[in-house]
């Protein structure tokens, strides 16, 4: 595995060789968990925000316009998540051991990636441009998280799978947002698109765990 860079001229993660793995420690497994946890926060907080706006205003259309500044934050920021999300499995293929799980991550990361570009098309159709990048605090832990050698491939999913235990729940905010896009059916259809291969994510990670937990 190469290089994997936040932005053009921004931090470069190298991936390292590979070494025997050291026995994990319970401060190992507190850094990776911080880490994911951070990240779903991350891509969580827009939604949350939106959700609060909505909340707060039921009886008040929102005009065109700042319906349309809004979605393109939410994209702006899912944009940002899905292509760390790519970034950070291109550093956790680079240490797995375990050659199942191996060729699944790819096909997710290849999903993250593809995401990541289309959602950047469509804030620039919808006249927007992508700003948003995640603290470089976050962007550090989570990619030294997968990237670490310290943790097993099966506490790094389960980790996943503690965080995103109901599909419903996790994918609920893409929903609950193209569900309002009756008027702009291009982005409502690629966020049911997207949400369809994040439910298909899910269900591999929940696969994945059920048979490292037998030992298969």
């Amino acid at each position: 595995m190469g290089r994997w860079s936040k932005r053009t001229s921004g931090i470069c993660l190298e991936a390292q060789p590979w070494i025997p793995e050291n026995p994990m420690t319970d401060a190992s497994l507190q850094r990776i968990e911080a880490a994911l946890e951070k990240l779903a926060a991350a891509q969580s907080e827009l939604y949350e925000r939106l959700a609060r706006l909505e909340g707060s205003e039921p009886a008040r259309a929102v005009p065109a316009r700042s319906l349309r500044e809004r979605v393109i934050a939410f994209l702006d920021r899912f944009r940002a998540g899905e292509a760390l999300g790519e970034l950070s499995l291109g550093a956790w293929i680079a240490v797995c051991k375990d050659s199942q799980l191996r060729g699944a991550l790819r096909t997710v990361q290849m999903r993250e990636g593809s995401h990541a570009r289309v959602l950047g098309e469509r804030i620039k159709e919808l006249g927007g441009a992508p700003r948003y990048e995640v603290p470089e605090a976050t962007y550090n832990q989570v990619m030294a998280g997968s990237a670490s050698l310290e943790i097993s491939d099966a506490d790094k999913v389960r980790v996943f799978v503690e965080r995103n235990p109901d599909p419903t729940a996790a994918l609920a905010p893409i929903h609950a947002l193209a569900d309002q896009l009756d008027d702009d059916r291009e982005t409502q259809s690629l966020l049911r698109a997207i949400a369809q291969d994040e439910l298909a994510t899910l269900e591999l990670f929940y696969a994945a765990s059920q048979r490292m937990n037998r030992g298969s």
